[in-house]
């Protein structure tokens, strides 16, 4: 792909004819350092376990369906870490985050449904509590992330809190508009759930299809990619 293209997409060319000559060379530096200095981003706990070879490191906080994502398989490009346990509800998932003491390239965090285990006439005050602590778990990981992507709740079926789980939904499309967030519900159907709740791996693959897609756009270790 031409450059120039390809920064006019990034909205990096913007100035007058007059000084376009000066402002596209300008932009292609800041573009080629950009890609040098996310080439260097390398930290020891980002190196390939296997290979040694640098990749940057996806590290995911949640319940289990971040504890069971198959990640090896679906995010190859990535050093992946799973700071995740089944079962976990956002107290949890918030203690996990201010406990851990690694600093990684990008994170992901899920997270509500359990707070409302056999809890099937929910309260807007319960379910902005939960949403809260979630917000608070963010403010956290964002010294702990260099960028972070939220994945929302899809529409579960019983036994699973139907209700609490849509309430959620919603509440968390009012509070998390400052960063990346994945609403499911239109990718998830009933055929992509285990039981009611669990992911099948085509439900995972085309979950980890839209999260490779933005971490792929924003890391600058891609951009080479869309030259």
């Amino acid at each position: 792909m031409n450059i120039i293209y390809f920064l006019e997409k990034l909205g990096l060319l913007f100035s007058p004819s007059k000084t376009r000559g000066v402002f596209n060379r300008f932009s292609v530096f800041v573009l080629a350092m950009s890609l040098l200095l996310g080439a260097c981003v390398i930290d020891q706990d980002t190196h390939s376990k296997k290979s040694k070879l640098y990749k940057p490191s996806f590290a995911l906080f949640g319940d289990s369906i971040s504890a069971f994502w198959p990640v090896e398989e679906q995010f190859p490009e990535f050093e992946t870490y799973k700071k995740a346990f089944p079962g976990r509800r956002t107290y949890e998932i918030q203690e996990a985050a201010k406990n851990d003491t690694g600093k990684y390239r990008s994170c992901m965090l899920n997270g509500g449904v359990n707070d409302f285990l056999n809890n099937f006439e929910p309260t807007w005050e319960e379910v902005d509590a939960t949403v809260q602590r979630q917000l608070k778990t963010l403010e956290i990981l964002n010294d702990r992330c260099d960028y972070i992507i939220v994945l929302n709740v899809w529409s579960v079926q019983l036994p699973w809190p139907v209700k609490a789980a849509s309430m959620i939904n919603l509440e968390m499309k009012k509070k998390v508009t400052f960063l990346p967030r994945i609403d499911p519900e239109d990718l998830i159907h009933n055929e992509m759930l285990l039981d009611g709740g669990h992911l099948t791996d085509e439900g995972y693959g085309i979950l980890s299809q839209r999260v490779r897609e933005y971490l792929r756009a924003s890391l600058p270790e891609f951009w080479l990619e869309f030259l």
